[in-house]
């Protein structure tokens, strides 16, 4: 597996969700896939403290608790990027993402404490503004990633389900008052794209905090605004969504659009000419794309995850990768 930057961060150019680590996926097979993963290469591994509240048997916190459990059998914890997020925690047992902690000074610095013990760790090297809150002024959000990074607890801090604008507008506040900035963003993405107005929904989920800012995915602005940023990169969760490549009937119907089965056509073909699988190709594409795009990859099996590793070594060829950006 290869590696990349990601500001001052040298990533495996794959990431491994652990979302569902320790719940959906019980643990001995959690850690046979954490294993897996680095020893393929990969270095770059993904939670968060509110992982993952909602299965019936999960509860926030689980799956860094599973990662820091494996961390101490495992050993060698720097040579691992471990990344963490703040700002979507439930305020109450029983709410969801409409009443969350949101991204106050206090909060982050509270949280980060919080993360370490369970993933037993004293640092973590990448820390999420999880979801934008706009309820709390920008400069007291960035006034506590400065704190807890200049405590040695955060390494680099990151954006995700954010809008272009106010990524911008932090990253300019933080030049002006000399915090860390933003080095990339974690938003939805794949090569299927939803209807444009299929965000008004899952925006009205996310209560008065601000929503999930573009609202719901990666859109043309902010790949314009990477292109012209080359120091920002995109990590896009969910590419795979949620396994409707494979299984088309369970494609959401805000993707059941004319011009995706235009799109569904045109992978197809070139899945066909390079002996992959659709979604070996749609991560390829990721790959391939200017700007190149970190996939977020989740694996329930490992077959799974060695299908989508085996994909980071296909080359599209340019003219693959037109047919696939141009179709629809």
């Amino acid at each position: 597996m290869e590696r990349t930057m990601l500001g001052s961060l040298t990533v495996s150019n794959l990431a491994l969700g652990a979302m569902l680590f320790g719940t959906e996926v019980e643990e001995t097979l959690s850690r046979r896939l954490l294993d897996g993963f680095v020893a393929a290469g990969g270095n770059f591994i993904d939670t968060s403290n509110n992982y993952a509240f909602w299965p019936r048997n999960g509860y926030a916190g689980s799956s860094e608790e599973l990662l820091g459990r494996w961390l101490k059998d495992r050993g060698r914890r720097d040579d691992l990027v471990i990344a963490t997020k703040v700002g979507a925690l439930p305020n109450r047992v029983g709410a969801g993402l409409e009443d969350i902690e949101g991204l106050g000074k206090a909060t982050i610095i509270a949280d980060i404490d919080a993360s370490l013990r369970r993933l037993g760790t004293d640092y973590v090297d990448l820390y999420y503004a999880h979801i934008d809150d706009r309820t709390t002024p920008l400069e007291e959000t960035l006034e506590g990633f400065d704190a807890v990074v200049r405590a040695g607890k955060v390494r680099a801090i990151a954006c995700s389900n954010h809008a272009v604008w106010r990524i911008e507008r932090a990253r300019q506040l933080s030049r002006q008052l000399g915090f860390p900035e933003y080095v990339g963003l974690q938003q939805h993405f794949s090569y299927f794209r939803p209807r444009p107005d299929s965000d008004l929904k899952r925006n009205g989920t996310m209560g008065m905090r601000g929503g999930w800012g573009t609202e719901g995915g990666l859109r043309g602005q902010h790949l314009d605004y990477i292109r012209f940023n080359p120091d920002f990169r995109v990590i896009a969760y969910t590419p795979m969504l949620r396994g409707a490549y494979r299984h088309p009937e369970r494609l959401e119907a805000a993707y059941r659009t004319p011009d995706n089965e235009a799109r569904r056509v045109a992978l197809d073909a070139v899945a066909a000419e390079t002996g992959a699988t659709a979604s070996q190709v749609v991560i390829a594409w990721l790959l391939g794309s200017t700007p190149s795009i970190i996939p977020l990859m989740a694996a329930s099996s490992e077959a799974q995850l060695t299908e989508n590793i085996a994909a980071a070594a296909i080359l599209l060829t340019p003219e693959q990768m037109h047919r696939l950006d141009s179709a629809a």
